[in-house]
């Protein structure tokens, strides 16, 4: 008999944001493993789910991964949850799912929130490439050696920073990159979400003081002004391209408005913006 282990991706910030789907497999499931028992629990009490909950973090002991192996040996279904987002994105999801695979046991993950891909379509930034590096080291010198090593990437970065780091990161990357265009994301999905955008010394300025809230940092690669250069060679100004299409589309489906989304757009192809809104709006 084999067991089923389900990934169930959780609201970052906003609880409608819980898919059908997570809510059925939560419901469904036999047994719930997560980061957080707290965290994890709250959010079950609030859909009016009761089942147990095993604590799966990256301290995982002995005993949590024979519990799960017994449980899928014995033919049950397994949920497992991040304290938010896609489980395996920063977080042991990936370790869960590779014991599981040993065991034989069938793997399903389920779509949902990811705070790396909204950043990513949010930021206004080329998404062509990307790359995801988790957090930053919490220290000065390993944080700017890796915002060195960051800097000298292609295609345009995510990283995690937290909310009292993140001044020291920016003074860092105005010191290191400061003409490097950046996006700030405070507080994703949130009431109060918030981006800053421009040179780190613009989204130090405009973030000021503020230290609440996790934060989403994305950075333009160094290969952002070839890219700009190769994009403008694809714009006739007569239409867009399909890329570029399909960028104002996911913009749009993250909340941004099409001139919102227009202005890096415009930025990116080297165009007017208003032209290219004029341009966006009868497409």
């Amino acid at each position: 008999m084999t067991g089923h282990l389900i990934l169930v991706p959780t609201p970052i910030g906003n609880l409608g944001d819980l898919t059908g789907r997570a809510k059925e497999a939560l419901a469904e499931a036999d047994l719930v493993a997560c980061e957080d028992t707290r965290r994890t629990g709250g959010l079950l009490k609030h859909l009016g789910i009761d089942k147990p909950l095993l604590r799966f973090d990256d301290h995982a002991s002995a005993e949590a991964f024979g519990r799960l192996e017994l449980e899928l040996a014995s033919g049950r279904t397994v949920a497992y949850c991040s304290d938010a987002g896609m489980p395996g994105i920063n977080d042991p999801g990936f370790e869960i799912a590779r014991a599981a695979r040993a065991q034989g046991a069938r793997v399903t993950v389920l779509p949902g929130a990811s705070a790396v891909l909204l950043a990513v379509v949010a930021s206004g930034l080329p998404s062509h490439a990307f790359s995801f590096w988790g957090y930053l080291p919490n220290r000065g010198e390993p944080r700017r050696t890796m915002l060195k090593r960051l800097g000298a990437e292609e295609e345009t970065v995510v990283v995690f920073e937290t909310p009292h780091r993140i001044h020291e990161t920016l003074a860092d990357l105005e010191a290191l990159l400061p003409d490097r265009e950046i996006a700030l994301g405070r507080e994703l999905t949130k009431l109060h979400e918030t981006w800053y955008r421009g040179t780190p010394a613009q989204v130090k300025a405009e973030l000021g003081r503020e230290d609440r809230g996790e934060m989403v940092l994305v950075l333009a690669g160094a290969g952002a002004k070839r890219l700009v250069t190769e994009a403008s060679a694809e714009f006739d100004g007569l239409s867009l391209p399909d890329w570029a299409r399909a960028f104002l589309a996911a913009a749009r489906e993250g909340g941004m408005t099409l001139r919102e989304a227009v202005k890096p757009l415009a930025k990116h192809l080297g165009v007017n913006a208003s032209e290219l809104y004029r341009l966006a709006s009868q497409d």
